[in-house]
């Protein structure tokens, strides 16, 4: 999900629950709070607790809730994972710490077997950053390590170490996250996607995932054409506006960035309502 902020900065608590009512419209299967693409990186942790407290609110057990930690330290991180560790949520994903210098191998185990310890939630390991990816053989010694570790969101674009992931973990333990080749990731039978293509288009993402289990080719191939033009206009540094804007084109008041994140240029705004409206035209 993203997070709506009005210009002042401050979260806007009606579009979120219009936000959660419209993607379970969509026939989304989870949610994920306080993610990238949410601007997790710049909520603290009242924030985090209380959208994750919303959403579990409105959609009232009806689909699974999860919610993202993405902090620079084990105390810190072990700090929210107890906060959160007071609400129903079905786990929580993990960023590894972020912050110019990546842990040992020794260190990442560490940093997870420190965040476990402190909640009785599952952890899924949130593979984002780029410099500090966990490797394949590194994220199956983690989980083996750490049981309460059950899975790993995979969002780096090499398609042959997530081929890789699912090798050693196995395609249950996998959530796809590479937006451009979402469909490639379906085809390896991978758990789902956690990913902001589907925050940006949820409809057209569960059309996708219910086309390739059906073995409908031809239809998942147009929908995952589509869904990779609209990935071309919101790949950038202000991802999350971006996203924000195609969600906007829909119907949905997604408010602005937190500053200090741009905005997205009208050029940019009419390229996304372009891929946007293919989208439904399918």
């Amino acid at each position: 999900m993203t997070t709506p902020f009005d210009a002042a900065g401050e979260i806007d608590r009606p579009a979120f629950v219009r936000q959660v009512e419209w993607m379970l419209d969509e026939g989304v299967d989870g949610l994920v709070v306080g993610g990238s693409t949410g601007e997790g990186f710049a909520l603290d942790e009242r924030e985090v607790l209380d959208l994750s407290a919303l959403a579990l609110d409105i959609t009232a057990g009806r689909v699974p809730v999860m919610t993202s930690i993405m902090a620079d330290s084990s105390r810190a991180a072990t700090q929210r994972a107890r906060l959160l560790s007071e609400l129903p949520l079905a786990g929580l994903q993990v960023a590894p710490p972020h912050y110019i210098f990546a842990p040992d191998d020794d260190g990442m185990v560490s940093f997870y077997a420190d965040v476990a310890a402190a909640t009785h939630l599952p952890i899924v390991v949130y593979n984002v950053i780029a410099w500090a990816q966990i490797r394949p053989d590194l994220a199956a010694r983690i989980m083996t390590s750490v049981p309460s570790v059950r899975a790993v969101k995979q969002s780096d674009k090499d398609l042959g170490g997530f081929a890789d992931l699912v090798r050693l973990v196995g395609a249950e333990r996998v959530f796809g996250a590479i937006d451009g080749s979402l469909m490639s990731c379906y085809d390896l039978q991978v758990a789902g996607s956690i990913a902001a293509i589907a925050s940006a288009a949820p409809g057209a993402n569960v059309k996708l995932w219910r086309s390739v289990k059906e073995g409908d080719r031809s239809r998942a191939l147009a929908i995952n054409a589509a869904l990779c033009e609209l990935w071309s206009h919101l790949s950038a540094k202000n991802l999350p506006a971006r996203v924000k804007v195609a969600q906007s084109v829909q119907g949905i008041p997604s408010g602005h960035p937190r500053a200090p994140m741009a905005g997205v240029l009208r050029s940019e705004k009419e390229a996304i309502r372009t891929a946007v409206r293919t989208l439904e035209a399918l």
